[in-house]
């Protein structure tokens, strides 16, 4: 749970950031926490979480959302970043530079579980995109005033 559920909190503050100072700094802080991650954190599974997946679109959502006004295309596009960043993920995690556990758990899944898997990765994502869009919203309606006056 933590492998996804750390990673997914700490990506969630970067949306404050890209909105007040933009995606250039978005994107300073979040190679700033990858680089962190990296030489800090043991798990490596949530460091590339953060890295590839929910870091990283994080920083993207605020200018799909601003860019493209279609909400199906919205969400498609976003589905398919999210996909390619956590297959991307995996592949490193699983292929460049194998963590051995990790290569032993998958050893050990069938093609339908890791399927099962992806699929509720997908809904969990859903979900994600409409917390970091709420958490964006009551910081605007609550506590931006409290910094910005």
């Amino acid at each position: 749970f933590a492998t996804y559920a750390c990673p997914a909190l700490a990506a969630s503050l970067l949306m404050i950031i890209v909105y007040e100072y933009g995606v250039k700094t978005g994107l300073t802080l979040y190679a700033a926490v990858s680089i962190l991650g990296l030489m800090m954190v043991p798990d490596q599974e949530l460091v590339f979480m953060y890295i590839f997946v929910f870091g990283l679109y994080t920083v993207a959502k605020l200018p799909i959302d601003r860019k493209i006004k279609s909400r199906p295309v919205k969400l498609v596009i976003k589905f398919i970043f999210i996909n390619l960043s956590l297959v991307a993920a995996y592949g490193v995690l699983l292929f460049i530079f194998p963590v051995a556990a990790l290569v032993n758990e998958f050893a050990g899944y069938t093609k339908g579980f890791v399927i099962l898997l992806f699929a509720l990765f997908n809904l969990v994502f859903f979900m994600y995109d409409k917390a970091v869009q709420s958490i964006l919203i009551i910081y605007i309606k609550k506590f931006r005033k409290m910094f910005f006056r």
